[in-house]
């Protein structure tokens, strides 16, 4: 049956690529509603991106008549769109049942579920017990084995990357041993940078993380002291959590460190022009987890990376190690407003450069800083970047850990 006015969804991707010595165009969901993709020619590529819904056929065809100089026949169009149709790319009832029937699976599943084992990280226990115990060995330029040391003051926030661990593992390392050897909280609220858009800003998944090394469990009563209290409703984006790496990253690294320590698993995601007009809310949101760290044994962890410099990132120039140099110092400005927990000079250098750097995790960073404003000292663990194409581009990132600056009564080593 032919849809007469088809709209592409939301969640789509094209990337350029090369295919038996053409360019084409590779169509995929970036969502993981569909694990099928689209090789399309680029002048149908064109076509496909005017899908909006608001073209019908006829004017699809007109469009590949301006562009190519050729007739694109109606059932030639109708096989273009009862294929994307198939690959659940088009925005239609059939798009939504789907993920309604998906969301529905989520909720009802007590454990989410590790996504990303056997990728980014072994999905073999032991061999994931290997490579973790090589990242922090200092032999092979790690930090040195988590319990080595100790630090008797307690442990109130945490920055850990959360690029793939196999790229930023050393320094994953580094925030975990410094928060094993110092006096840890027995609750995680770990805060992952939201890369698709997050309803209301803050996403919670009261769930148990599943790793190789075993679940991470959440912590049941500050999950519903937060959906409880909250201003809006932070289930809504809930589903988020099914694809999204950077929760599920610290989950891992917990069940290797601190395998008795419960998490409450949060996506958040907002832009520094979302503070300008909703900065009471997220305020007050950070405010509830303010109250969380006073009142009972827990951490703020902040799952993020830094700068994303180069062509993979839109940018139009080939970074240099120079480019590396400037931004590195970059973001050593931002970390030293982290280090005081000064939300507001944190958010002034963003807004400055109205953050052209892309740096990815300026919501968790926000309120980790808000929320341990006057409670915490931060100190830099690691600073690093790596390069993620053959055209230079590459992203930094870093590690941090922030210490109580007056003893915590909730506090508890595990």
């Amino acid at each position: 049956m032919t849809m007469e006015h088809p709209k592409l969804r939301y969640g789509l991707e094209a990337l350029p690529m090369q295919h038996e010595g053409q360019n084409m165009i590779l169509l995929r969901d970036r969502m993981g509603h569909s694990s099928d993709s689209l090789l399309l020619s680029p002048v149908v590529a064109e076509l496909v991106i005017r899908m909006d819904g608001t073209n019908s056929f006829r004017d699809l065809q007109a469009l590949f008549l301006r562009m190519t100089g050729e007739m694109l026949y109606t059932e030639t169009l109708d096989e273009i769109v009862q294929k994307l149709d198939q690959n659940l790319f088009l925005e239609n009832a059939r798009f939504i049942d789907h993920v309604a029937r998906q969301v529905a699976r989520y909720r009802d599943d007590p454990v989410r579920r590790m996504r990303h084992a056997g990728q980014s990280y072994p999905s073999d226990a032991e061999l994931l017990n290997r490579r973790l115990e090589g990242f922090f060995s200092a032999e092979d330029g790690g930090p040195g084995l988590p319990g080595a040391a100790r630090d008797n003051r307690p442990v109130l926030g945490l920055v850990a990357p959360h690029i793939d661990i196999q790229a930023g593992g050393r320094c994953f390392a580094h925030a975990y041993k410094a928060a094993a050897d110092s006096v840890s909280p027995r609750t995680w609220i770990v805060l992952g940078t939201g890369h698709e858009l997050v309803s209301n800003y803050f996403a919670l998944t009261a769930k148990d993380f599943e790793t190789p090394l075993g679940l991470v469990g959440h912590d049941e009563e500050c999950c519903a002291h937060l959906v409880n209290s909250a201003k809006r409703d932070i289930l809504a984006g809930e589903y988020n959590h099914v694809r999204e790496h950077t929760v599920e990253f610290q989950a891992v690294f917990l069940a290797y460190v601190q395998p008795g320590a419960k998490i409450v698993p949060l996506l958040c995601s907002f832009s520094h022009e979302d503070l300008e007009t909703d900065g009471e809310y997220i305020d007050h949101f950070a405010g509830l987890l303010r109250d969380l760290v006073l009142t009972r044994s827990v951490g703020i962890l902040a799952s993020v990376d830094l700068a994303h410099i180069g062509p993979r990132y839109g940018d139009r120039f080939q970074p240099t190690d120079s480019t590396v140099k400037d931004h590195m110092a970059s973001d050593r400005g931002l970390v030293e407003s982290l280090r005081e927990c000064d939300a507001e000079a944190f958010i002034r250098q963003i807004r400055l450069e109205g953050n052209r750097r892309k740096i990815c995790g300026v919501a968790p960073l926000y309120v980790l800083a808000q929320a341990l404003s006057g409670l915490a000292q931060g100190r830099l663990l690691d600073h690093a970047h790596v390069r993620v194409d053959p055209y230079g581009s590459f992203v930094t990132f870093a590690s941090m850990i922030f210490h109580g600056t007056q003893a915590s009564p909730g506090s508890d080593s595990e």
